[in-house]
């Protein structure tokens, strides 16, 4: 297996399949990977359904814009962003938890002050800021998978192209407080893996602020 550098070298985005099937237990691998995904306050905002019919695969195809290999692959992760871990119910449980797990005695700033961390407790978070923190938080565990996948030998491709996001929701019977953001298209590439596309240089990316 890759260390995690190598994956992160080796990772391409692919678009052809071969029809071997994969693992349970690649499978498995991967959704815990995801499920061990760092996110803020520990709220943990996704869910994933692993698709393996036909049928449902044609179905995501053609939400997906028709892109032929959303069929092809022999498995799709579809990737949801769930709103609801960001009720005030679930702040709450993650508070417990930060509590029990010695994580306050950690805190700095106004955090480590009790009396602002129950204020905290007792306001909403506002839905835009729960809509962007969520899918952000849902995008790390769906790396963790890319990496997980990579390293397993397998290839993967982040879809997040639908004609109505909302069709996923429906085809699974699922409420609209799960987001769906991506389908990740599992399996072994067909073809020789790409060469690595141009990537900007550290000086373009690491800015050096002048000090005043």
């Amino acid at each position: 297996m890759l260390t995690v550098q190598e994956a992160i070298k080796q990772r391409r985005s692919i678009r052809g399949f071969s029809s071997k099937e994969v693992p349970d237990e690649f499978v498995a691998q991967m959704l815990e990977a995801a499920r061990l995904a760092p996110s803020g306050s520990n709220r943990q905002p996704w869910n994933f359904i692993v698709v393996r019919d036909p049928s449902t695969k044609k179905e995501l195809r053609r939400i997906c814009l028709g892109q032929h290999f959303i069929e092809q692959a022999p498995v799709l992760i579809v990737c949801f962003a769930n709103l609801e871990r960001y009720s005030l119910e679930e702040k709450r449980k993650r508070r417990v938890e930060f509590q029990e797990a010695g994580v306050n005695e950690t805190l700095s700033g106004r955090f480590a002050d009790p009396a602002y961390r129950e204020q905290l407790d007792t306001m909403p978070v506002p839905a835009e800021t729960a809509r962007v923190g969520a899918i952000a938080n849902t995008y790390i565990a769906i790396e963790h998978m890319v990496l997980t996948a990579t390293a397993l030998g397998l290839g993967t491709c982040w879809v997040g192209g639908f004609d109505d996001a909302s069709e996923i929701n429906r085809l699974f019977g699922l409420k609209p407080s799960l987001l769906p953001i991506i389908v990740l298209p599992v399996g072994y590439p067909e073809a020789k893996t790409p060469a690595p596309r141009p990537r900007l240089k550290k000086e373009e990316i690491v800015i050096q602020p002048e000090r005043k």
